[in-house]
């Protein structure tokens, strides 16, 4: 089954509200320990927000097919990457303290988009690879 548009916005608003839950109920089962950075708001925003746009940008390259479809996939996650390394790179020059928990915050939250990103990417290119 292809991974249209709408579908992966649908599973995004999943994945984003499954770790919005998480994150407002891990502080309250680990009182006293600090779980989430202060910055955490701001990572999930750039973290999600990248992540949508490099998923469309790369879903326009693999419906347009050929090269450019590769190219498209790497340029994706490539700009992605970057923006969200300036992001946390800021975050972390700007307000030191707490630096390995706000590392370690967007880590995790990029590994997660990303690997979900790649995820519905694959379904993608196997369904074209079928036809």
């Amino acid at each position: 089954m292809t991974m249209t548009l709408a579908r992966f916005i649908l599973y995004f608003a999943g994945l984003s509200s499954a770790i919005v839950a998480v994150a407002v109920v891990l502080p309250h089962l680990f009182e006293g320990v600090l779980i989430l950075s202060p910055h955490f708001w701001l990572l999930f925003a750039v973290v999600s927000i990248t992540t949508l746009l490099a998923y469309v940008v790369s879903d326009l390259g693999i419906k347009k097919g050929g090269e450019g479809s590769i190219l498209s996939l790497m340029v994706g996650l490539f700009v992605k990457l970057l923006a969200c390394l300036a992001v946390v790179a800021a975050v972390i020059i700007k307000y030191p303290d707490n630096k390995v928990i706000t590392a370690l915050n967007f880590f995790s939250l990029y590994f997660l988009f990303t690997a979900f990103e790649v995820t519905c990417l694959l379904r993608n290119l196997r369904d074209q690879n079928q036809m």
